[in-house]
């Protein structure tokens, strides 16, 4: 099935199913239909969108998510699938009796990679003396990142990546916004790869806020997070700083993205499916390893033009 992004951000949309499609209209006019099947990811940025139960009750069954978005391309709430994985009982209770050390030691596997991959962008984007840094900061971590080293890399990276000036702030604009897109894309794959599983994703391995019920999700899809920036890097040095529909688009490929796995080179969105089952046979094993995809550019460059 493809991992094609659906989004709405026409108001005064209505979305319902009819044969195997979702038809979009406005009033009593269709504007299009799009195959169910194709959809992987329903994204309602905005407002006064009216969606059936029929559609997502079809997008559940195959294993798609339906993302809320607030102001600024926040997500403020997820439709995932629940127990659809014929072993959910067994895959959750594995979950539930995950150890400390265990879940520590996938913790440091994870943010490893994640700030190589960003010393990879700086490395991509020109900027070797920060490249060089995280590297080097990236050999340090610990077991569950008790220094931070995730924290400390991201003031280096920021600061090398959009200047002095920038700021992280989920809520603000011109960057800000773009980042919020694509971030929303890929953590709404990750959920679905998550979901598809058998996992449930409130279960964290280092994120444990009581109001987030997608813990899992934001542990797992950190070590992408880094395509999704040197995407809008590039973006932002042809001057786009603002969500239009062609910018969408870009941030949308990066799901398409090749992506070194134990399988050979695979989608970003297939990669994840591959991370989340690693997840759940180290969790059933006891043995505290991860599949997490190496993001090889060299070998790939069309990917990134």
């Amino acid at each position: 099935m493809l991992s094609r992004v659906l989004e709405i951000y026409d108001e005064n949309r209505y979305l319902s199913l009819n044969r195997g499609f979702i038809d979009v209209h406005c009033g009593n006019e269709l504007l299009g239909s799009v195959p169910l099947d194709d959809v992987g990811v329903l994204l309602l940025s905005a407002q006064s969108v009216t969606v059936t139960k029929h559609v997502l009750n079809a997008l559940s069954e195959q294993d798609s998510i339906t993302i809320l978005c607030g102001k600024n391309y926040v997500p403020q709430s997820m439709v995932c699938p629940v127990a659809n994985h014929y072993l959910f009982a067994k895959v959750v209770k594995t979950q539930i009796q995950a150890s400390v050390p265990f879940n520590k030691k996938i913790w440091k596997q994870i943010i490893i990679q994640k700030i190589r991959n960003q010393a990879l962008v700086l490395e991509l984007c020109g900027k070797e003396e920060g490249a060089g840094y995280l590297r080097k900061i990236s050999g340090t971590v610990k077991s569950g990142d008790t220094d931070n080293k995730e924290g400390y890399a991201a003031k280096l990276y920021w600061k090398y990546l959009f200047g002095d000036g920038f700021v992280r702030d989920r809520y603000a604009g011109g960057i800000n916004s773009l980042l919020n897109y694509g971030y929303a894309i890929i953590r709404a794959s990750m959920a679905r790869a998550i979901c598809a599983s058998g996992l449930l994703p409130a279960l964290g391995i280092h994120h444990r806020n009581n109001l987030n019920q997608f813990c899992l999700v934001d542990d797992m899809f950190e070590c992408y997070r880094p395509m999704v920036d040197y995407k809008v890097y590039l973006l932002t040095q042809g001057s786009q700083l603002e969500v239009t529909p062609t910018v969408k688009k870009e941030l949308a490929e990066i799901l398409w993205i090749k992506v070194s796995t134990s399988n050979g080179y695979s989608p970003v969105f297939q990669s994840m499916h591959y991370m989340a089952n690693s997840y759940v046979k180290a969790l059933d094993s006891g043995e505290p390893l991860i599949e997490i995809p190496l993001w090889v550019v060299a070998e790939h460059e069309e990917f990134y033009s």
